[in-house]
């Protein structure tokens, strides 16, 4: 399991960077948003149009998982405008979903009240906007702040589980009374089974946070799910060894990244029983069956990254071109609808390019561009999802 797994805390470093980097900054000043753009506007890319993938003989859209994207609204990128302008953009592109990540250490970087100057009001914005629109909301709430963690290095501690799970129980269940009129699911921690986003990667742990964060929902917010914790790939091993812990019973829904490694692999390669091979999702649910679990499985990230590659580009950062993204977007959740019939939601990572990175395969990911146009991806998924203008 080491050396495939080299491969993973490889593939996500870069992301961690960026991630510690946007989270923990205060919100600048922006210069001003452009405009929402109507979806029929003239200012949609002629690419998105044109190159969209069709799908032969396609589903009835009500045999799909429901549609969901990964929406950055925390991060400080974006000013109101521009969060206004991706939300138009997402809830356009058919989804009912989007995946809102929260850090616990900008809400509350000190023992004590969350940061009522801040971060905050910068929260309570990205939900009256969520608030406008008929979309749902699941929170991913993760970073433990230095205060909640013995680690003596800050950027190290965002990423360790806090010394007491009931630190983030707490705080997840201040979240929860805030902003559980918007909020619908809550996914505790992200890929926990990797090293770069959980130190130690340790399942007993992370059962115990898990297990601490639900009974407090349950009682916050009744009506809402709580998800465990999306795992890097179909990791059916690291999930056995949570259930191995206790993790059963402390969850609504199971969840992982279903990304293809190479990365520019088809959905529909046949398993080779890897990981990182989409079709392992039936090892996944055959895990849970036999811990006596039926519950549903979300996918909370998924998706292609648009760039071009070279001889030394790296099998888990291999780009493919636009319309290659869209096709294999559809193909995807039609092979969801068709094999895989647990999976009752998959989420696209990511919504728009961060025109601050630097990291082009992490932006590759997009469905809209540094400008916030639409790729062909968007038009794919409007026509699977029978978007019509």
């Amino acid at each position: 399991m080491g050396g495939r797994f080299a491969v993973l805390v490889a593939a996500a470093v870069s992301t961690a960077v960026a991630l510690s980097g946007v989270l923990l900054l205060r919100a600048e000043d922006g210069a001003g948003g452009s405009e929402a753009l109507d979806p029929s506007s003239s200012q949609v890319s002629d690419t998105a149009t044109t190159q969209a993938a069709t799908v032969e003989d396609p589903p009835d859209p009500s045999t799909l998982p429901s549609l969901g994207l990964q929406f950055h609204g925390t991060w400080t990128h974006y000013d109101a405008a521009e969060r206004d302008e991706v939300l138009d953009r997402i809830e356009a592109s058919g989804a009912s979903w989007v995946r809102l990540d929260v850090g616990w250490a900008m809400l509350q970087p000190r023992p004590g009240g969350f940061d009522e100057g801040w971060a905050v009001p910068l929260v309570d914005e990205v939900m009256d906007q969520l608030r406008e629109r008929d979309l749902k909301v699941l929170v991913m709430f993760w970073l433990t702040p230095s205060w909640a963690s013995s680690e003596p290095d800050d950027f190290t501690a965002q990423y360790t589980s806090p010394d007491d799970a009931g630190d983030y129980a707490d705080a997840l269940g201040e979240v929860a009374q805030r902003w559980g009129d918007v909020v619908d699911a809550y996914e505790i921690w992200n890929e926990p089974n990797l090293e770069v986003f959980y130190h130690g990667t340790d399942p007993e742990t992370y059962a115990e946070l898990l297990c601490a964060a639900y009974p407090v929902v349950r009682r916050e917010d009744p009506g809402s799910r709580v998800v465990f914790g999306g795992l890097m790939y179909n990791d059916d091993d690291w999930l056995q060894r949570a259930y191995d812990a206790g993790a059963g019973g402390c969850f609504d829904v199971m969840s992982v990244h279903s990304y293809q490694a190479p990365a520019d692999s088809a959905p529909s390669v046949e398993d080779d029983g890897e990981v990182w091979n989409l079709r392992n999702l039936d090892e996944v649910r055959e895990t849970m069956i036999e811990n006596g679990d039926r519950l549903p499985v979300w996918i909370t990230e998924f998706g292609w990254s648009v760039h071009d590659n070279d001889a030394e580009t790296e099998p888990w950062r291999r780009g493919v071109d636009e319309a290659t993204q869209a096709r294999y977007a559809a193909e995807a959740l039609t092979l969801l609808a068709e094999d895989f019939p647990y999976v009752g939601a998959a989420f696209w990572y990511k919504d728009a390019a961060n025109d601050e990175s630097t990291d082009e395969h992490q932006e590759g990911y997009a469905m809209l561009d540094e400008e916030r146009r639409p790729r062909p991806v968007w038009q794919a998924f409007r026509d699977l999802y029978g978007v019509t203008r």
